[in-house]
């Protein structure tokens, strides 16, 4: 065969090849300007007390009780988003409205201590100043971060301080086109605006009381939010896959696999003197923290339908295992009396979020 007859071989071949190599999907955040979205989200936490460890004034505690305690941590979220302006990949103006946002915790304990036995039980709820208000974010190109004010305004700058503009699981996206069977790494430390979606909600308790910390301490309403487990120091590794591409609906939708392996190291000692600042404590006690550090480790699997026709997530959930530990110390003085105490907790469960989108 001649060169003449290969040129042309390889003419016809071409465009045969090239009619079997299937697209890539083009899965991208770019929903239409001047829409909006109407997103919920649920984080349910469900832990179990491993082992527990208490010293006073360096020494163990003598006579240690047996005791058995699961806390259960629900927060949910509801906002609508309207996309005012459009940049690339993300909104330049976006308005949004926190529709509902709650959050509450179920301590469950059982103590076995010489003899006695004691049970308690206590539920508690925690709100938010921002149910209800409209924050408009808007991208300061120079600065290269969102401003964030009210509308109408308030001179409320504390609870905007900690909000996070995106709630739209952005950072799970591939940076190119992918087929199906393709896989990416995700940025471990963009997982916080997945995991803790909105950022800092400002939820206190409804009941200032049911701030205690008790023997649970740490672990009161107002400290227990992803959001506060989780710090810029968070590492481990996440994968992402596209698994399939289905129509459904009259929509097109990409499904992606995720699974996430992650730690993170917290020093949340403000957080506690911040909740136990006007607590009054009983028998004219008080309490100075010292410290008191967690570490929060998570493995999950999960799954994500994104809608191609919209540029925008359909659903997601998250769920695994998870396992804290919780190391504080603290000086106690009253009634004639001083003592340091140190406390230590390890925690093990499960943690489901989920999140849709209309």
């Amino acid at each position: 065969m001649n060169a003449k007859h290969l040129f042309v071989s390889a003419a016809l071949i071409a465009p045969l090849v090239a009619a079997f190599v299937l697209p890539g999907e083009k899965v991208r955040f770019a929903p239409a300007e001047g829409s909006s979205a109407t997103k919920s989200f649920e984080n349910k936490m469900e832990l179990t007390l491993d082992h527990m460890a208490i010293t006073m004034n360096g020494q163990e505690m003598p006579g240690m009780p047996e005791m058995d305690m699961t806390i259960t941590q629900t927060q949910k979220v509801g906002v609508t988003d309207e996309f005012v302006a459009m940049g690339d990949g993300q909104p330049k103006k976006l308005k949004r409205h926190f529709d509902a946002l709650a959050s509450d915790s179920a301590m469950s304990m059982k103590m076995e201590m010489m003899g006695q036995s004691n049970n308690q039980d206590q539920n508690s709820e925690a709100e938010s100043e921002l149910d209800g208000k409209t924050v408009v974010f808007t991208w300061d190109a120079e600065a290269k971060e969102f401003k964030k004010a009210f509308d109408p305004a308030e001179d409320k700058a504390d609870l905007l301080k900690g909000l996070q503009e995106d709630m739209d699981l952005r950072a799970l996206l591939p940076e190119s086109e992918v087929k199906v069977g393709d896989e990416w790494n995700v940025d471990v430390k963009s997982l916080a605006t997945v995991l803790a979606p909105g950022g800092d909600l400002s939820f206190k308790p409804k009941d200032k009381e049911e701030s205690g910390m008790g023997m649970g301490m740490g672990m009161g309403q107002g400290m227990g939010s992803m959001y506060d487990y989780l710090s810029d120091l968070l590492e481990g590794e996440a994968k992402a896959k596209l698994t399939d591409v289905r129509e459904e609906g009259g929509a097109k939708l990409a499904v992606i696999k995720l699974t996430v392996k992650i730690a993170s190291q917290k020093d949340m000692t403000d957080l506690v003197k911040d909740a136990m600042k006007d607590q009054e404590m009983p028998g004219g006690m008080e309490i100075e923290f010292d410290h008191m550090d967690v570490d929060f480790k998570m493995e999950g699997e999960g799954e994500l339908v994104w809608n191609l026709k919209t540029n925008q997530f359909a659903s997601f959930e998250l769920s695994g295992p998870v396992h804290m530990n919780m190391d504080m110390a603290m000086k106690i003085s009253g009634q004639g009396q001083n003592m340091s105490m140190e406390q230590a907790l390890e925690m093990s469960g499960t943690n489901t979020l989920t999140v849709k989108s209309k």
